[in-house]
């Protein structure tokens, strides 16, 4: 009788803990996305380039010029995070932000149909991001739920220097799509989010009065347009 209570008390115990086991694990913040509020911060990194139309330029020396390529360059990006909940599935988010990086473009010298010069500029940048965007969110699987993201906005330069090979000018306005997905945690709802942003205004500054070489106003005129682009990897942090 004692060897069959011990083996009932023992499967018993087995169904219990089994029971448990199949149980799904309770959600991280199940009312979090239940509040018409959200605050948070964003650390990231971007990489930043231009989409280059090059015109001609011919120099003194009868060398033509043309922009040849702009080059992607790393940078760093923070910010503030402000989200209004719209409904079950939409929010409107608010996200100015600050990027630290530079910019590269590329010149060639033609001369008799043959390359005979070339030269790179540095076009440094500390941007101010405006942007505005719609975040569309899928239903959440446990303690994940992915979602898109697309709107607009404003860029300002505010470290442009008037002695700049190139020089850009301060404002410009462009439109963005993205792709994430909002992580639960316990304390925090940790988003990883790649944004897409291009810029429809011409950046060109062709007015350089307080250009130190003249001659140098010849990489101004060897570029017919000069948008810019900009891919963001950012990390977004939002209290629960």
């Amino acid at each position: 009788m004692h060897i069959k209570r011990a083996i009932l008390t023992i499967l018993m115990t087995l169904s219990v803990v089994a029971s448990f086991a199949q149980r799904k694990k309770l959600p991280n913040l199940p009312y979090v996305d239940d509040k018409l509020l959200h605050f948070g911060f964003v650390l990231g990194m971007h990489a930043q380039d231009f989409s280059l139309t090059p015109a001609e330029c011919v120099d003194a020396d009868g060398i033509e010029w043309k922009g040849d390529e702009a080059i992607l360059s790393p940078g760093f990006t923070v910010g503030i995070i402000s989200d209004l909940r719209m409904s079950k599935y939409f929010n409107l988010r608010f996200v100015p932000s600050l990027n630290f990086g530079e910019r590269k473009v590329s010149f060639a010298g033609y001369k008799d149909g043959a390359k005979v010069q070339e030269m790179t500029t540095n076009v440094m940048s500390t941007q101010l991001l405006f942007p505005l965007s719609v975040k569309f969110r899928s239903v959440r699987i446990n303690n994940y739920r992915p979602y898109l993201l697309a709107g607009g906005g404003m860029i300002v330069d505010i470290s442009r220097k008037s002695d700049q090979i190139l020089m850009l000018k301060p404002i410009d306005y462009f439109v963005e799509v993205g792709v994430g997905c909002d992580i639960y945690l316990e304390y925090f709802k940790l988003s990883p989010e790649l944004k897409f942003c291009v810029g429809f205004n011409d950046m060109i500054e062709r007015d350089r009065p307080n250009l130190e070489n003249e001659a140098d106003i010849k990489y101004t005129n060897a570029i017919d347009r000069l948008l810019s682009r900009l891919l963001i990897l950012s990390f977004n942090f939002e209290l629960g």
